[in-house]
Parts: structure tokens; C-alpha cells; sequence
């Protein structure tokens, strides 16, 4: 490891520390809480809604130093354009959670602002442009010509929603992420940044176990961003990620509940985004406690890339091992939970 990279880690060790001992005194600056309102909110307490605070600072020195130290090492063409769009779509949803997080957005609104923002960084910057698709049971590539703009920022859109929807017990959103990240660094020829993420999320999640912190939606939205364009750029430019396949396994976790949410409340006459107690994280919450809970979704999420990376199963089977899975844990918890509610109301 060079001398800029060790004293680059130990400048984010210490710009961290800081933040560490400031905490409080930035949180009042900052002045974004969540409160708890008994219904959907059930902490005792206002939390600072930090995180995406803290990760957009760190991957702003991340890409300074990548920009500036490190490009010579790189196998992407890291010209200032592509720093520009990079910038744009982080800097862009983040802001968006942010005013999400102060004032409310409406979903309809934020759905329109996450596709023209998405557009703009795409157009900047092609490489984050999903044009075809490779799939572990199909020997040919999949062109979508036409329809490569409106495939890119429908996964935009999903991944940012599912990551949103997932986001509830504290610890569970960011395990998921440095999962990811942790795939990514093993498979990478970047894997130092991919390691500077995730030093970047263990010192959230460290926050965030305590109940110091919470991500919010900039933190879901900025980290959401982030994992996009890494996975973008591993499947497109340096090519550690050849199946489309692969991708789908690994965040389908979140990608399920996102579906089995939606269609439960459309069914029921309710907007898909419409908030409630349903998700998986609150269902298990009334069953196991948190770390019970965190544990079991942590397994989950690994279940699926796990069997597919190291087992080399097949990706109907693991589709199926995994949907199996999940249903039954479901539809086990929802029956526990009506039954909580008969005993409740006797």
C-alpha cells in the first residue's frame, strides 16, 4: 500500500473521530431530527438524521483523492466530466432526501425529480448507461437500444425505493449496505475504495446501534447513489460483474418486500407508498428483538449471491430457494402477528 493511500486512511480515521467528538454540537447545527409520532415512529426520543451527512463528506474525500492521487491506478477513464456527473447524481439525491426529511415530499414529486435527475448525470456521463444485459442461463447479450434510458433509470428508481422501504430497525439498511460493498471489494479491482465505503458505513452503523443517528431519506438516497453507480460501473466499464443475473441476486432481498408492499396496499385500495408496520423488519421486531432480527435479515441477504458466487448453483433454483424462503417466513410472521392481535383485542 502506498504512503498517499495509508495517509489518506488515517485522514478519514481522524476527519471521522472529529465528528465523533462534535456530534452533538453538528447535529444541533444541522438541525434535522426524526420524531417519534407513536404510530409509525415508535422511538422514545428525536434522533438526528445524520447519516447522509456524514457519508457525503467521506465520499467527497474519497473522490478527491481518487480524482487526484489515485486515477494512475484506476481502470476507468476518470476525466473531469465523469467526476462532474458523479458529483451531480450524488450531490442531487442527497439534497432531494434532505428536503424529504425537513419539509415531506410528496412520492409523486420525488419520483419525478429522481427521473430528471437521473437523466442529466446519465447524459453527462454514458458510462453509467445501461445499454444490454449478459445472464448467467443465456448465451447471447440482450440489446435494449431504445429502451436503454428508460431501463437505467427504472433500476434507479427501484433501487432506491426498495432501499427505502427496507430502511426501518436501526442497523438494517446499512448491514445491507456494506454487504454490497464488502461483494464489491472482493470481486473489484478497486476494492480500496469499495474498503473506504465501508469503513465510511461501519462508523454509521456504530452511530446508528447506539441510537445516536439514523440514515434518513438523504442517507438511504445518497448511499442508494452510490451502490447504482458501483454497480453500474463494475458491470459496464471494469467488468467484474458479467451477469445481469448477479446483480438481481444480490439485492433482491429489499427488491421483495418493495413488491409484496406495494401489491398488498394496492390490493387494499392504499397508495403503494403509503407508510405502515408491515414491512419485514416490523414483523420480525414483534417476534425476535434487534440484533435476533438483524441476524436473520443478514442471512437473507447473503443467502442468495452466496449460493450463486461460491456454490455456483443455478439462478432459477437459487430464484426459487430464495422466494421459498422468504414467503414462508412471511406468511409464519403475518400469522403470528393476527394472531398477537385476536389475543390483543380479548
Amino acid at each position: 500500500m502506498s504512503t498517499e493511500l495509508v495517509s489518506f486512511f488515517l485522514f478519514l480515521i481522524f476527519i471521522n473521530f472529529i465528528v465523533y467528538l462534535k456530534f452533538y454540537k453538528i447535529a444541533n447545527f444541522i438541525n434535522i431530527f426524526d420524531k417519534p409520532d407513536r404510530i409509525l415512529k415508535k422511538h422514545k426520543f428525536s434522533v438526528p438524521l445524520l447519516g447522509g451527512f456524514i457519508l457525503l463528506i467521506n465520499c467527497f474525500l474519497v473522490l478527491i483523492f481518487v480524482f487526484c492521487f489515485y486515477d494512475q491506478n484506476l481502470i476507468i477513464n476518470f476525466s473531469e466530466r465523469t467526476l462532474l456527473s458523479i458529483i451531480f447524481f450524488l450531490l442531487s439525491f442527497f439534497l432531494l432526501g434532505v428536503m424529504d426529511d425537513k419539509h415531506g415530499i410528496r412520492p409523486e414529486k420525488k419520483i419525478i425529480l429522481s427521473v430528471v435527475f437521473s437523466i442529466i448525470a446519465i447524459t453527462l456521463n454514458n458510462d453509467l448507461l445501461i445499454s444490454d444485459l449478459n445472464f448467467s442461463f443465456y448465451s447471447k447479450t440482450l440489446y435494449l437500444d431504445d429502451f436503454e434510458y428508460f431501463f437505467t433509470i427504472f433500476c434507479v428508481i427501484i433501487l432506491i425505493n426498495s432501499l427505502n422501504f427496507y430502511d426501518g430497525i436501526n442497523g438494517q439498511s446499512i448491514i445491507f449496505l456494506i454487504i454490497c460493498f464488502i461483494y464489491l471489494a472482493f470481486k473489484s479491482p478497486i476494492y480500496l475504495i469499495y474498503i473506504s465505503i465501508i469503513f465510511i458505513l461501519v462508523f454509521n452503523l456504530v452511530l446508528n446501534l447506539q441510537n445516536k443517528l439514523f440514515m434518513g431519506d438523504s442517507g438511504i438516497y445518497l448511499s442508494s447513489i452510490i451502490l447504482i453507480v458501483s454497480l453500474i460501473y463494475e458491470y459496464n466499464v471494469i467488468g467484474s460483474i458479467i451477469y445481469a443475473d448477479e446483480i438481481f441476486l444480490l439485492l433482491i432481498i429489499p427488491g421483495y418486500d418493495l413488491l409484496r408492499l406495494s401489491i398488498q396496499r394496492i390490493l387494499k385500495g392504499k397508495s403503494a407508498f403509503y407508510g405502515d408496520r408491515n414491512h419485514i423488519h416490523h414483523l420480525l421486531m414483534k417476534k425476535f428483538n434487534l440484533f435476533r432480527t438483524n441476524i436473520i435479515l443478514f442471512f437473507l441477504s447473503v443467502l442468495p449471491i452466496l449460493l450463486f458466487t461460491v456454490f455456483k448453483i443455478n439462478f432459477f433454483n437459487i430464484f426459487f430457494i430464495t422466494t421459498t424462503i422468504y414467503l414462508i417466513l412471511i406468511l409464519i410472521l403475518q400469522i403470528d402477528d393476527k394472531k398477537y392481535h385476536i389475543r390483543q383485542k380479548k
